[in-house]
């Protein structure tokens, strides 16, 4: 792993817009992190990024830029992530997806804030840890994180108000509520949100409407649908859908796999009136019952506007296994909070990269998936970069001449 000394100019594009969003003062701090999440190997500690910076900044510098610093995280991930939807040839007449999900990380610090019980759902088990909220866009194959946000029970919440908590009060808001923030902050005129069964509550649904957003999501088994508004025929969804799949189901292929669809228009329990889909894979008994508020839209429309959802799983486990996203040892929510915006950041930079690299945008159009690679592959393509900016700035030196050029011949055989 090369260290990292003065700016690099292969980031001057990405980190244009942002400079003015964080400061002067702190921009160094910014930068510097942003590119050891993004380039380092392994767990992820203020140690290693002290290491890895050259021991241009302290540990304890680092923690205070992270926790006490005045800068504003929300809108520097916001702000880079708008700037790289355009930097991919992104219009407002184009389609784009709005993903929202939640992910958990164990967390086994005591004094560490907003840790409480909750349920792991990859584990299937209940342990003290984190709930990390998460909406980003995805156009054209790209996943792009836009906003992050870490859940607070209320016990903590309330903690936080009180004269002898050291950091700023931090307002109660259910999971719901804060997808519905995201939504509401999304900068676009056109999107379709897509999301999970734990987000169709009427908060999103709410968010979606103001924003005149389209929105596809999951509906649970045990709620009540009334077909065609007859608000006196209520029908269980766990029974329904079975029922109308045997009867009235189709077979359509979407994404190289059979589907049978069946489609059904009236009034979801907690909700407006949606066009339900239930779909069944072919040689599977499990289903699923799709929601939207766009009626015209047909049963394969909207089974293949859902299928891209995952991309904002891939997302979470991309940026847990890679630039350590639950690797974060400091103690107080807000320097939590910011640094799941400055890995989102990371993310956005090897994206950046990636859209950089020959023959990523040959075509320029909408409906042709962009083809990046990977992200450990895009992480090898920042360490490159790196070392040959350090081989580079060595040249330069009269000290040094003679070791660059044999470190040049080395890398070149």
């Amino acid at each position: 792993m090369p260290r990292i000394g003065r700016f690099p100019p292969f980031g001057k594009r990405f980190f244009r817009r942002v400079r003015k969003i964080i400061g002067h003062c702190h921009f160094a701090h910014f930068w510097r992190v942003v590119l050891a999440l993004a380039a380092m190997n392994g767990r992820r500690n203020l140690k290693r990024i002290e290491e890895v910076c050259r021991n241009h900044h302290t540990r304890q510098s680092i923690g205070f830029f992270l926790s006490r610093a005045h800068w504003d995280a929300c809108e520097a991930l916001q702000q880079t992530a708008l700037d790289t939807l355009k930097h991919l040839g992104w219009k407002p007449n184009h389609r784009l997806y709005v993903l929202l999900d939640d992910t958990q990380k164990r967390k086994r610090g005591k004094r560490m804030d907003a840790v409480s019980k909750i349920f792991l759902h990859a584990e299937k088990v209940y342990a003290q840890g984190h709930t990390i909220v998460g909406c980003a866009l995805l156009y054209r194959n790209v996943v792009i994180p836009y906003a992050v946000r870490l859940w607070a029970n209320e016990a903590f919440c309330a903690e936080t108000s009180k004269p002898s908590y050291p950091g700023d009060p931090v307002p109660f808001r259910k999971l719901t509520q804060l997808a519905a923030d995201m939504i509401s902050q999304v900068a676009v005129p056109r999107a379709i949100v897509l999301f999970d069964s734990y987000y169709l509550c009427p908060p999103v649904i709410r968010a979606c409407k103001e924003k005149r957003y389209r929105f596809v999501g999951v509906a649970k088994k045990n709620r009540n649908f009334f077909p065609n508004g007859r608000l006196h025929d209520k029908r269980r969804l766990s029974q329904y859908g079975v029922s109308v799949l045997s009867r009235a189901g189709r077979w359509s292929t979407a994404n190289g796999k059979k589907h049978r669809l069946a489609t059904r228009i009236g009034q979801l329990s907690k909700s407006a009136r949606v066009k339900l889909v239930f779909s069944r894979r072919a040689k599977e008994r499990a289903w699923i019952a799709m929601a939207t508020d766009e009626t015209r839209w047909s049963g394969p429309t909207i089974l293949s506007h859902y299928l891209n959802r995952w991309p904002i799983e891939i997302l979470f486990k991309e940026s847990k296994q890679n630039l350590g996203l639950g690797d974060y040892q400091v103690l107080r929510y807000r320097g939590v909070e910011r640094y799941l915006h400055l890995v989102m950041i990371a993310h956005l930079l090897l994206t950046h990269l990636g859209a950089n690299q020959p023959g990523a945008q040959a075509d320029c159009d909408e409906n042709n998936p962009l083809r990046l690679p990977s992200v450990p592959r895009l992480q090898q393509v920042l360490r490159s970069k790196l070392w040959d900016d350090t081989i580079n700035a060595m040249e330069k030196g009269s000290r040094n001449r003679r070791v660059a050029k044999k470190l040049k011949e080395i890398v070149q055989m």
